[in-house]
C-alpha cells in the first residue's frame, strides 16, 4: 500500500474508532441540524427521486455522524454538506440554521456554472468556436486610446495591444490569457470598483503570451461572460435559466451586476445547497438529466480535461491540471474535478465512484477565506478511501 494511502486509511479509522467509543459512553451530542427528504424534496422532471437513501458506504451512520462533528468543530462558518452516491444522496446535514431553501453566495463555484453556460450557448448554436477572438466579440475594447511614439511606454502599449487582438475565448476559458496580474493582487481588487471591468481587465498589462500561462483571475472569468453574453444575444441570466437552470431544476436565487449591468462573470451566484448537487450530477452524469441532452457530452467531457499544466496550488492537494473553469486533482488514484469557491464553497464530483459531495460555508466573521478550503478537501478525501 501507498504511504499516503496507508496514511489516511489510519486517520478514518481513527476517527471511526473514535466517534464509536463517544456513542458507547452516550457523550455523543450533534448540534447541527438533519433535514428529511422524504415528499417535500424537491422534483423536477429528470432529477432523481432524493427520498430513495442507500447506505453505499460501510457503517455510513458512523461515518457521516463523526464527519458532521468534525466539521462542526473545525469550521465555524459550515453550513451544509452533502453527499451521493451511486443513485442517491447518502447524507443530507444543515449547521447553524442553514436548510433546505438557504442560497449561499457560491463565489468562484460560478465560473464553473458559466462554463456550463457557454456549453448550452455551444450547444444552441451561439458559441461556435473557442479560438475566436475576444475582440472579434467584443470590438469596442479594440483600441487602448491613441499613443504616439513620442510618447513614454510606447513600445509596451504596441505589445500588449498585439497580445489583446491575439487573445481568444479559450485563453480566457483556461485562465491562460497572459495578463500580468491575477487575483489576489492590487489591480484585481480595483477592477471591481472600475465603471467598466471588462475595459479595466483588457487595459492590463500583459506578462505572458495569451494561451502560454496559468494565471487564475476573476476579471479573465468577467471577460469571458461579457463575451458570451453578446454571443447568446440577451443578459446571461436570462439565457442560463432557459438553456440550463430550468432544465436541470435549479433555480439561481440571486447574482450581482457589475458598474455597466452586466452579471459577474467569475462570481457572486446564489444557490441552495441542493441545486449545488443538481449541477455536480449534471457533470457526473456527462450533461444529460433524465432523458434530455442539456449539456453535449463532449462539451462536458472536454470541460473536465486538461487544458492547462498545474501540479501546485496553496488550497488544494493532488492538484492535476486545469479545464474549463473546472479544478482538477488526484485523490487515492481517483480523478476528482472541482468547482471551487472562497470561503469554502465545493462541488466536488468523482466520476469512477460515482460520488458527488457539496459544501458551502456562510461568509462573515466567523468564516477563516481560503484556509477553509484544504480541511474540506480532507473530508472529500476520505469519501473517496472509503468509497472504494
Amino acid at each position: 500500500m501507498h504511504p499516503s494511502v496507508e496514511k489516511s486509511c489510519a486517520m478514518v479509522l481513527v476517527v471511526l474508532c473514535s466517534f464509536t467509543s463517544v456513542v458507547a459512553r452516550g457523550q455523543f451530542k450533534l448540534n447541527s441540524k438533519s433535514e428529511s427528504l422524504g415528499a417535500d424534496a424537491p422534483r423536477h422532471p429528470g432529477i432523481p427521486d432524493w427520498s430513495a437513501r442507500k447506505a453505499n458506504y460501510r457503517n455510513p451512520v458512523s461515518l457521516f455522524s463523526q464527519l458532521d462533528r468534525e466539521l462542526e468543530s473545525t469550521i465555524p462558518s459550515i453550513a451544509s454538506f452533502l453527499v451521493w452516491k451511486d443513485s442517491a444522496i447518502v447524507h443530507e446535514r444543515y449547521f447553524h440554521d442553514a436548510s433546505t431553501v438557504t442560497a449561499f453566495n457560491v463565489k468562484s463555484v460560478t465560473k464553473s456554472v458559466i462554463s456550463a453556460i457557454a456549453g448550452a450557448a455551444y450547444a444552441s448554436g451561439y458559441l461556435k468556436n473557442l479560438d475566436t477572438t475576444v475582440i472579434g466579440v467584443l470590438p469596442e475594447y479594440a483600441t487602448r486610446g491613441h499613443v504616439t511614439p513620442d510618447v513614454w511606454g510606447y513600445e509596451d502599449v504596441k505589445d500588449a495591444d498585439s497580445s489583446l487582438h491575439r487573445l481568444t475565448l479559450r485563453d480566457l476559458l483556461t485562465m491562460q490569457a497572459g495578463f500580468e496580474f491575477g487575483d489576489n493582487t492590487g489591480p484585481s481588487g480595483v477592477m471591481h470598483y472600475s465603471s467598466d471591468p471588462v475595459r479595466f481587465q483588457l487595459e492590463m498589462p500583459f506578462g505572458d503570451d495569451p494561451g502560454d500561462t496559468f494565471k487564475y483571475s476573476t476579471g479573465v472569468a468577467h471577460v469571458f461572460g461579457a463575451a458570451l453574453a453578446r454571443l447568446v444575444g440577451t443578459d446571461l441570466r436570462t439565457f442560463a435559466d432557459t438553456a440550463l437552470f430550468v432544465p436541470c431544476g435549479m433555480t439561481l436565487r440571486g447574482w450581482a451586476k457589475d458598474a455597466v449591468g452586466r452579471y459577474i462573470g467569475g462570481s457572486e451566484m446564489q444557490f441552495t445547497a441542493r441545486d449545488l448537487l443538481r449541477f455536480g450530477l449534471l457533470y457526473l452524469d456527462s450533461g444529460l438529466v433524465g432523458s434530455r441532452q442539456v449539456l453535449p457530452k463532449d462539451w462536458v467531457a472536454e470541460s473536465l480535461a486538461k487544458h492547462a499544466g498545474l501540479n501546485k496550488w496553496d488550497v488544494m492537494s493532488g492538484v492535476d491540471g486545469y479545464g474549463y473553469y473546472w479544478w482538477r486533482r488526484r485523490s487515492h488514484g481517483h480523478e476528482v474535478y472541482c468547482a471551487v469557491g472562497y470561503g469554502g464553497q465545493l462541488v466536488c464530483i468523482v466520476p469512477d465512484l460515482k460520488i458527488v459531495v457539496v459544501t458551502t460555508c456562510t461568509l462573515g466573521k466567523n468564516n477563516r477565506g481560503r484556509a477553509e478550503l484544504p480541511r474540506l478537501h480532507r473530508v472529500v478525501d476520505s469519501l473517496i478511501l472509503l468509497g472504494n
